[in-house]
């Protein structure tokens, strides 16, 4: 307990070099010290597992939004290679401007990590949550006012979170004064998020009301109220889900599509070097050349129709459930006994 509830800066300093607290080693010292060994092995297993999981989810959706919403305005017709080295190269991008942040995370919340990952949550989550509850449930929710609802916000959340790395708050147990602007120290990240999701759901609600609202027949299966219509949403030109054109060859028959790669070059061709470089850039980017499809239009739709569905079985509902409920009233359970 000395180590972890230390309150004198110094003697922080001393036990995990940080002056404003060690509780960031609160929970390592915890399982190398209480646990036996077997179970010291299977927890940390648990905690790559959880950690590689989450890095890996967050740097396929920033590359993903790289390729296909950035890099795809400039180049329209870019190979699937040329997409997936963006998308590589994007990720190495990220994991540098990660590790680069470091030093700001240590200076920032006195480098209490909790604290740091709920107070940057906190500026830029909220705006997202109310777009994703407001489309859910409110039909007459529109893109322009999403698109500038989530503009004005993320500003905003943007911001206060500047303020915060730039107004440091004093070490705890310190005698200095607090000198940060009051709309840090008075109001808490926690209160501020509470603050944006009013603000980012009050611009949405108004900007959407002021602009054409989208078609009865755009909106089937798409919220909550029509998720279980039998009618398809019609899809604009921009919204139709078939594969990317720089993917897509036509045949002679209009109504089926090829999805392969655009390679000018006949592999007949290629020397033995060249060849070898190609594979090995193909095993890099993690491109089947060999992997072809050929779709009707018809299986087309019924794919999609299949990935947006929301049918069950009834057995499959009854496991859903009881799970539902079980994990419900287990965290409450542990939630009750751990406060």
């Amino acid at each position: 307990t000395e180590e972890v509830a230390c309150s004198d800066p110094d003697k922080c300093m001393a036990f995990c070099n940080n002056k404003s607290g060690c509780t960031n080693i609160a929970y390592p010292l915890m399982v190398l010290r209480l646990l036996p060994k077997g179970l010291r092995g299977l927890m940390l297993a648990a905690l790559l597992a959880a950690l590689m999981s989450s890095l890996t989810s967050i740097l396929n959706s920033a590359s993903s939004i790289m390729t296909l919403d950035i890099w795809h305005q400039f180049r329209k017709k870019a190979s699937q290679s040329e997409l997936m080295i963006v998308g590589r190269v994007t990720v190495l991008v990220l994991i540098a401007l990660s590790i680069l942040w470091l030093p700001i995370l240590q200076q920032t919340q006195g480098g209490r990590f909790w604290f740091y990952m709920q107070s940057v949550k906190s500026y830029l989550i909220p705006p997202l949550c109310m777009m994703f509850l407001l489309g859910l449930f409110w039909n007459r929710t529109t893109e322009q006012g999403v698109f500038w609802g989530l503009m004005l916000s993320t500003i905003v959340g943007v911001v206060r979170m500047t303020l915060d790395f730039t107004f440091l708050a004093p070490p705890c147990g310190s005698n200095e004064v607090d000198t940060r602007p009051e709309i840090i120290s008075k109001v808490d990240f926690l209160h501020f998020a509470i603050i944006l999701a009013l603000i980012s759901t009050i611009v949405m609600v108004v900007i959407s009301l002021f602009t054409q609202p989208r078609p009865e027949k755009k909106l089937h299966r798409l919220t909550w109220w029509t998720r279980n219509d039998e009618a398809e949403p019609e899809l604009t030109d921009n919204e139709d889900e078939e594969v990317h054109t720089s993917f897509i060859k036509r045949g002679e028959d209009p109504k089926t599509m090829q999805i392969q790669e655009n390679d000018q070059t006949n592999g007949n061709e290629k020397t033995g070097f060249e060849r070898l470089k190609t594979s090995f850039k193909n095993w890099v980017c993690g491109i089947d050349e060999d992997a072809k499809q050929t779709l009707t239009a018809q299986e087309l739709q019924e794919l999609r129709r299949r990935m947006t569905s929301l049918e069950e079985s009834s057995k499959m509902k009854i496991i859903l459930n009881v799970s539902a409920i079980f994990i419900t009233i287990l965290t409450i359970v542990l939630l009750v006994y751990f406060a």
